[in-house]
Formats: C-alpha cells, sequence, structure tokens
C-alpha cells in the first residue's frame, strides 16, 4: 500500500512539472495557438465595430482586399448570431416579410413551434450551407484564406466539424445542369470574382440536407445564393447574401449584416461527428423511427412530397398489396409515379394543402384510375409518412406508404 501511495505521489509530481514546463513554453510563443478552447469557452465575441472599426482593411500585394489575418497565426471573423433570418431582411422590406411560397411558410412555422429544437440538421453534423455559417453564433469562428496564385479561395469553417469550400477566381463557370442535379451538395458549387472592393460569389447546386438558417427556412436544389463580402475596415466584414428559390419563395430576397475581427481567435479542433450524443438521444426520444437522424438527409429536407414512398395498401388488414409512389417536385406542381413497374400510373393531379398537410392523389385512368387521400405523420422526420384512404375502380380501402431513406 505505502508502494502503491509513493509510486502515485511520483506520477502526480510529474504530471504536474511537465504541465508547468508545457504552459511556460506556450506562454514564451509569441504566437499562441495551443490553447484548448471548447466551445462557448472562447472568451468574450466582439460585437461588430461598424464598417470603419479599427482603421482601413487591409490589401494583398496584388491590391486585392485582405479577407484574413494579417499577422501570422492570428485571427478570424466570429459570426453573429441570428437565427430568423426575417430580421435581418433587407429586400423586401421587413415589413413584408419573406416571400414564401404556401408550402414552405407552412413547413417554417411547423419547424419554429415543434422541431426548431430537436430537428435543427446542425444538431447532427450536418453542414451549414448560404449564410448559414456566418450566423450561427460567435464561438465558432471563419476564415479565408487567399491563394492569388492559384485564383481561388479557401474558406474554412469550424463548426459543425471543420467544414471547407473552395471559391473559385479562375473565370470558370458553374458544372452542367445536369451534373449538378445528379450530384449535388451541401455546400453546393462555388464562383466568384471581385466588384471594387467587394468579393461576389455565386453558389449553386446544393443538395436539400440544410436549412437555410436555425429556424427551418426551407430551400430546394434550385437554390441559387448570391453573396457579396466587402471587408470594410480592418475589424468589419459586411455581409450581403440573396437566396434565389422558384421551388420554395416567390421572388429573390436579400439579408445583410455585420461579422467582428476576432485578432486573437483561431479555428480550433471541434470533431461534431464523434460521439454525438444527440443522435443517440433523438433516436431514443422517437423510438428510432427516424433511423439516425442524419442517413439520407442531403435528400429529406425540401419538398415534403419529394422522394420515395413505400409502404401498403388493400381492402382491409388482411389483404393487403405493396404500394410504391415515386414524387418530385419542380417548384410549380408535385410530379411522379404510382406503382412504378408494369403498371406504373402517372401522376395527373396533386393536391397539397398545408394547413392540414393532406395530400390528395390522382393517377391512371379509365378502370385502373387511382384516388389517393392522405395526411402527413411526422411531416419533417426523413422517414416521414403518408396514411389514408384510396379507391381504384370499385374497390375502396386504407394505405400507408413511408419515405424511404
Amino acid at each position: 500500500m505505502r508502494h502503491w501511495i509513493t509510486r502515485s505521489l511520483i506520477t502526480s509530481a510529474i504530471l504536474t512539472f511537465s504541465f508547468c514546463l508545457t504552459a511556460r513554453s506556450l506562454a514564451a510563443q509569441a504566437v499562441d495557438e495551443s490553447r484548448l478552447r471548447h466551445s462557448g469557452d472562447g472568451g468574450r465575441v466582439p460585437e461588430p465595430g461598424g464598417k470603419d472599426a479599427g482603421g482601413p482593411a487591409p490589401r494583398l500585394a496584388d491590391g486585392t482586399p485582405n479577407l484574413g489575418r494579417t499577422e501570422i497565426g492570428k485571427g478570424a471573423w466570429l459570426p453573429k448570431l441570428y437565427t430568423d433570418y426575417s430580421a435581418i431582411l433587407v429586400d423586401p422590406p421587413k415589413s413584408q416579410g419573406i416571400p414564401f411560397q404556401p408550402w414552405a411558410k407552412a413547413l417554417q412555422e411547423y419547424r419554429h413551434k415543434v422541431t426548431s429544437e430537436s430537428e435543427d440538421p446542425a444538431s447532427f453534423c450536418i453542414p451549414l450551407a448560404g449564410s448559414h455559417p456566418y450566423t450561427r453564433g460567435g464561438v465558432h469562428p471563419i476564415e479565408f484564406i487567399q491563394l492569388p496564385e492559384q485564383k481561388r479561395i479557401l474558406q474554412l469553417m469550424e463548426f459543425p466539424g471543420h467544414n471547407w469550400r473552395d471559391i473559385f477566381l479562375d473565370g470558370r463557370s458553374h458544372p452542367s445542369k445536369q451534373e449538378l442535379e445528379e450530384y449535388p451538395t451541401f455546400m453546393g458549387h462555388s464562383i466568384g470574382h471581385w466588384e471594387g472592393a467587394t468579393l461576389v460569389v455565386d453558389t449553386v447546386g446544393f443538395n436539400e440536407g440544410t436549412w437555410i438558417d436555425k429556424e427551418g427556412h426551407p430551400h430546394t436544389s434550385q437554390l441559387h445564393v448570391i453573396e457579396k463580402l466587402a471587408r470594410t475596415s480592418m475589424n468589419n466584414l459586411h455581409i450581403e447574401a440573396t437566396f434565389e428559390d422558384p421551388g420554395a419563395y416567390t421572388r429573390p430576397w436579400t439579408i445583410a449584416f455585420d461579422l467582428a475581427w476576432g485578432a486573437d481567435w483561431a479555428i480550433k479542433e471541434y470533431i461534431c461527428q464523434s460521439n454525438n450524443r444527440y443522435q443517440d438521444y433523438y433516436v431514443k426520444t422517437t423510438k428510432g423511427a427516424t433511423g439516425t437522424g442524419n442517413a439520407g438527409a442531403e435528400f429529406g429536407h425540401g419538398h415534403p412530397a419529394k422522394g420515395t414512398f413505400l409502404g401498403e395498401w388493400g381492402p382491409n388488414g388482411g389483404t393487403q398489396d405493396r404500394l410504391m409512389v415515386l414524387m418530385d417536385w419542380d417548384g410549380k406542381a408535385i410530379t411522379g409515379t404510382i406503382n412504378p413497374g408494369p403498371q406504373a400510373m402517372p401522376i395527373t393531379k396533386a393536391e397539397l394543402n398545408p394547413d392540414n398537410w393532406t395530400l390528395h392523389l390522382e393517377g391512371g385512368a379509365g378502370a385502373a384510375r387511382v384516388v389517393l387521400d392522405g395526411k402527413f405523420e411526422n411531416l419533417t422526420w426523413l422517414a416521414r409518412s403518408l396514411t389514408g384512404t384510396y379507391t381504384q375502380g370499385n374497390q375502396r380501402g386504407t394505405f400507408k406508404i413511408t419515405r424511404q431513406y
């Protein structure tokens, strides 16, 4: 016992001595990026100081504005928390509000009232698209690394788990529409150019796995974002972002805000994906009905009726056949097929009522004509269901189909 106590005291002394040496070594460095900073414990987040804060904006050797560090190893932009983009709307005016299509407005309101805290994609480590990374709170900094010789800018984002994007300044165009539709991504494809001292970034090719903001403003794969970034001074970055999505909104709309420069801040290791206890909690709370919380997320946060729905239908519980409904949303109408294959029936009519989230579908013709009247259950889950009644010729019964992910 005495030997064990002696060994423990020696070990403690060694650890204490090592820690002191490490602390002394770090303190002696001109730049310290080794200090651990956990989320929410990064010191006071400065407020944007206005367009002239800190003196003139720095510039690179080629004359373009420097959006990044001016000292080796120091500095990053601090996101400003805006949960609802209605609060920073500049076009149309705030009094008019964001120009939603009816389904998008109803879905955003549903998310706000029911699921904004429990099903926010960022809680499941889903990347943040559009301007969302700039407005996700100030403890997770953002950095721009400008590479003039390569004609591109690398944007690094600490949250939610070291995301990054390339902004190409070499004059290239976006990939073809077909390629973007076949291979959409969370961050999209970004190209940029300078207009005076303002960097203009044009991004398309988004998948539907994200929300535009924390309040659950939806978007579709038709989303097109134009960002304008101007370092108006040393300590201020002015950002304007225009969202154009004819699948969810009736016209483009623009937000504007400022970010503060954190001179002593730096991006730290932040691994959201590892040991995500929130996912475990979510799966238990929903009794596993939603899968892992993010499987298939890149296809599941757009229009509620979009996707492959699989289930059964029949006149009674003992007589049930397989039912599959494929649906898509082109921005104006729901299209698709009932039971694709040899018995395929194109959808000829589709009416979604976002007031009560009911969906009326018609397909086929003559004796094969089918009418489905259903109501969405678990609306914002990726594995949402549509349950209701159907008629096919003289047959009547019930059905339940669940979105696959």
